[in-house]
């Protein structure tokens, strides 16, 4: 059974390696086949990744695009390492990220990083923020 995506005017999606960007009106379409998909909602931008859990959640979403990169596995590896050395109050929110990687379960890790961009965000605001 297709996939059914509604994109918003200018929306943006990601199929397999490529961004895709809606034009200015509403768009319906219908994809087969097995190939990673992340709606705008999941996007994030490599220029958008600029604290220590928004680098986690970037290689998270490398790791579900290219479907686990070994290289970006260990590069994940030490951003998580960094963080929980650096905030290791957010090591709740990393747990369920590592067991989801370690599954090979991207999309559930990209799932599971937003809550730590979430508790991030919570935790130190402004500071991050203005990194």
């Amino acid at each position: 059974m297709p996939l059914k995506i509604e994109l918003k005017p200018h929306e943006s999606i990601i199929i397999g390696e490529s961004l895709i960007t809606n034009d200015g009106e509403r768009t319906r379409f219908y994809i087969e086949g097995n190939v990673p998909i992340l709606r705008e909602k999941f996007i994030l931008r490599e220029r958008e990744a600029n604290t220590p859990s928004r680098r986690v959640y970037f290689v998270v979403q490398q790791m579900y695009l290219s479907r686990g990169d070994i290289n970006l596995q260990k590069l994940y590896l030490t951003y998580v390492r960094d963080l929980q050395n650096a905030a290791p109050s957010l090591i709740p929110y990393i747990t369920p990220i590592n067991e989801a990687v370690l599954k090979s379960d991207y999309y559930g890790a990209i799932k599971a990083a937003a809550k730590l961009l979430e508790k991030e965000d919570e935790a130190f605001g402004a500071m991050f923020q203005n990194a």
